[in-house]
C-alpha cells in the first residue's frame, strides 16, 4: 500500500510540474533528457541481459536442452525476475522514446497541436518526467541488485568457511 501511495503522490507531483512549465520548456530544452534516456535504457537493456546469461547459464542451458532439470535455484528466482523486468522497463522506455520521437514532426505540424499546443506540451513533459522516474527505477534496481549479489556471495564465502572450521574441530 505504501508503494502505491507513493506512485500516485509521485504521479502527482509530475503532474503539476508539467502544468506549471507547460509552456516555458521547448524541445531544445529537454533533448538532453532524451538523449540521457536513450543511453542509459540501452546500456541497462545490454548489460543486465549479458548478466543474466552470464551469471545464469544453467538458464540458457534450459532453453537449449529442455531436458534439463531446473532452470535456477529458488533463492535466484525473484533476483532473475527483477533483472528481466528491469531489461523490459528499459525496452519499453526505448520504445515509448523512439514512438515519441517519430510522432513529434506529425503531431507539431498538425492543426490539432496548433489549437492547443499547452496540452501537446504538458502530455509530453508529463510522459518524459515518467519515464526518468522509470529509468530512474532501473538504475536503482541494478544498483540494489549488484550489492545484494556481492552480499550473497560474501554470505556463502563466510558459510563455506564457518563449515571447514566446524568440520575440522568435529574431525578433532
Amino acid at each position: 500500500m505504501k508503494a502505491f501511495i507513493w506512485h500516485v503522490a509521485l504521479v502527482c507531483f509530475i503532474g503539476v510540474v508539467s502544468w506549471l512549465f507547460r509552456g516555458d520548456l521547448n524541445y531544445n530544452d529537454i533533448s538532453p533528457i532524451v538523449s540521457i534516456l536513450q543511453n542509459g535504457s540501452a546500456m541497462i537493456f545490454t548489460i543486465m541481459g549479458i548478466w543474466i546469461a552470464y551469471i545464469y547459464p544453467q538458464a540458457m542451458r534450459k532453453v537449449i536442452q529442455p531436458s534439463s532439470s531446473a532452470i535456477f535455484p529458488d533463492e535466484d528466482k525473484k533476483r532473475v525476475q527483477l533483472l528481466v523486468g528491469v531489461i523490459v522497463i528499459s525496452a519499453v522506455i526505448l520504445a515509448i522514446l523512439l514512438i515519441g520521437i517519430s510522432m513529434k514532426p506529425f503531431l507539431v505540424n498538425s492543426s490539432l497541436y496548433l489549437k492547443a499546443p499547452e496540452l501537446f506540451s504538458f502530455v509530453g513533459l508529463s510522459m518524459l518526467l515518467c519515464l526518468v522516474y522509470a529509468q530512474l527505477f532501473c538504475i536503482y534496481s541494478v544498483i540494489a541488485s549488484n550489492i545484494n549479489f556481492i552480499t550473497d556471495l560474501a554470505n556463502k564465502e563466510n558459510d563455506q568457511k564457518l563449515n571447514k572450521k566446524l568440520n575440522r574441530t568435529n574431525e578433532d
